[in-house]
């Protein structure tokens, strides 16, 4: 699955002259409001069924200083109509645009967590 970024704002980290002189320069700190690979692996397993079958023609990744966004395009509509968010708290959210703007429909601990509106119910058995 190839998701396209639409913005990358978040500034580079400046390196020091001698990484050496105090021993744990070179270890830059994960940004909280960045998805994990695991996070995009969650997001993957969702999204590519969802995509081979048509039911999504795209995603587009919107990355900034306090968010990580993941927006999923349907077929025939101009806009972004889901949007995958960790914010820069580490939280992820699930939301839902129709015209008027966006509503949560999802949210949880973890990506696989708030994704999981979107995962396969097992049926109850049927009785007659």
């Amino acid at each position: 699955m190839t998701i396209l970024p639409t913005t990358d704002t978040l500034p580079t980290a400046p390196r020091g002259d001698d990484p050496a002189k105090d021993g744990a320069s070179n270890i830059v700190p994960f940004c909280r409001a960045r998805f994990t690979p695991e996070d995009l692996t969650a997001f993957a397993e969702v999204a590519e069924p969802k995509l081979r079958d048509g039911h999504w023609i795209g995603v587009l990744r919107e990355s900034g200083r306090d968010h990580d966004r993941l927006l999923v395009l349907l077929p025939e509509v101009d806009r972004p109509v889901f949007r995958f968010e960790r914010d820069g708290k580490g939280r992820y959210t699930l939301s839902f645009h129709d015209r008027s703007g966006w509503y949560g429909i999802g949210a949880g601990d973890s990506a696989a967590e708030c994704l999981s509106i979107w995962r396969p119910r097992r049926r109850a058995p049927s009785g007659c």
